[in-house]
């Protein structure tokens, strides 16, 4: 399979301030990437990424299973053992280019005096500061719809004045302490019934 070019949307200037037009023009490169045979690797992935690929994805593409490049070894193959067993079971995965174009990802000169350095800027969070947030939960939660659809609603709105973000700053805006206290919780204690319920080693 083809190597892919670096799939983030290109590098812009120090100050950028993107446009609603700049916007629709990341929609049409996403959702054309999404409608290819890639777009079912990005449904299966959960969290932010998959509903970002849930509306130009067909669902049924996911009963499909892995295409044939899912065999080859690389970056786009997702591999896990089962131990002790000598199986292995095998899946397509996205590569980090691809899980920043579908996050809507630029490269923005930081402006520092002297230093020709960038930063990661995205319309969405990538799966990184996604998985840390309160909003994740296990699922995705009525909370986590609402926060997307505002979201959404305020890059639409005409005349809005648009941010891109780091990573560090998509940490600082997705904190929900209280709900990510809950979902640890919950993990814990569903950990807990499967050791001494089901008797597994976990």
């Amino acid at each position: 399979m083809p190597r892919r070019q670096h799939a983030i949307l290109g590098f812009r200037p120090a100050g950028f301030s993107p446009t609603l037009q700049d916007y629709h023009a990341y929609e049409v490169l996403r959702d054309d990437f999404l409608c290819s045979a890639r777009g079912r690797a990005a449904l299966l992935a959960g969290g932010i990424v998959a509903r970002l690929a849930r509306d130009a994805v067909n669902e049924q593409d996911v009963y499909d299973g892995p295409t044939e490049n899912a065999l080859q070894e690389g970056e786009h193959v997702l591999c896990v053992w089962e131990e002790g067993k000598h199986f292995a079971l095998w899946d397509d995965n996205l590569t980090e280019e691809e899980i920043d174009l579908i996050c809507g990802t630029y490269e923005v000169a930081t402006g520092m005096d002297g230093i020709h350095q960038t930063a990661a800027r995205s319309w969405w969070p990538r799966p990184g500061a996604w998985r840390s947030c309160g909003l994740n939960c296990g699922y995705w939660s009525r909370d986590a719809e609402s926060w997307f659809q505002n979201r959404l609603n305020v890059i639409r709105a005409p005349g809005q004045s648009l941010a891109l973000m780091t990573i560090p700053e998509w940490h600082s805006r997705l904190k929900f302490h209280k709900a990510h206290t809950l979902s640890k919780k919950n993990e814990g204690l569903a950990l807990e019934y499967l050791k001494q319920k089901c008797g597994l080693s976990i």
